[in-house]
């Protein structure tokens, strides 16, 4: 047996394999096009499926700066219906119960802030909502419930509001030395409040003439 094939014998052996196996080649080619055109599909789907969420969004937003709440809800749902497996959908149930609150409809602003803080969303929306759903349960006057929805470990970056919404939850509950706890916390706490001045005439409210006692 020599060392190297002639010409012939390579040749010879090429189409050989070529005939054992060239129909598994092309099965595999075959596969390997259509799984790529599968994944480009699917990549524009899902960015055409954005798009579409996006300016139903936008006009969301725009029912909303405008307070027609009935166009607002009734983009919301399209997104929640059509588009929830996008980002938007969060977004969508935030700006939901918004409008319901300003229309008064509290039960269902509520809803749509437990599915939020009940679902599989980004920890920082999940805060968010948990946060307004507080907000919202203060307004009902389900103060125990409002309390234990605050009451939780957050990051520092969602100390001032947390503290301040519980020392709103606190005062609706007569207990003011706690209260006054939770304000200081919100007064220190970094961000700051959105409202310093408020804070100070809830402190001062309290019998604290200062941010700085």
């Amino acid at each position: 047996m020599t060392e190297y094939l002639t010409d012939e014998e390579q040749v010879e052996r090429i189409k050989k394999w070529w005939s054992d196996n060239g129909s598994s080649v092309i099965a595999g080619l075959v596969i390997g096009i259509g799984g790529l055109s599968g994944w480009r599909f699917w990549v524009d789907y899902r960015d055409n499926l954005a798009a579409e969420a996006s300016a139903q969004f936008s006009e969301m937003v725009a029912a909303l700066d405008q307070r027609q709440h009935d166009s607002a809800i009734e983009h919301a749902n399209i997104i929640l219906d059509e588009y929830g497996s996008t980002a938007y959908a969060d977004l969508a149930r935030l700006s939901l119960a918004k409008a319901y609150v300003e229309a008064g409809e509290f039960n269902q602003a509520g809803q749509q802030l437990e599915m939020i803080v009940d679902g599989n969303s980004e920890a920082a929306i999940k805060l968010i909502a948990r946060q307004r759903l507080a907000a919202v349960l203060l307004q009902q006057g389900k103060l125990e419930q409002a309390l234990s929805t605050v009451n939780i470990e957050y990051p520092s970056e969602f100390a001032a509001v947390f503290e301040e919404l519980k020392g709103d939850i606190l005062v609706a509950q007569g207990k003011n030395e706690q209260a006054i706890e939770a304000y200081q916390k919100a007064r220190l706490a970094q961000p700051a409040v959105p409202n310093a001045q408020f804070l100070q005439q809830k402190l001062e409210d309290l019998g604290r003439n200062s941010l700085n006692s």
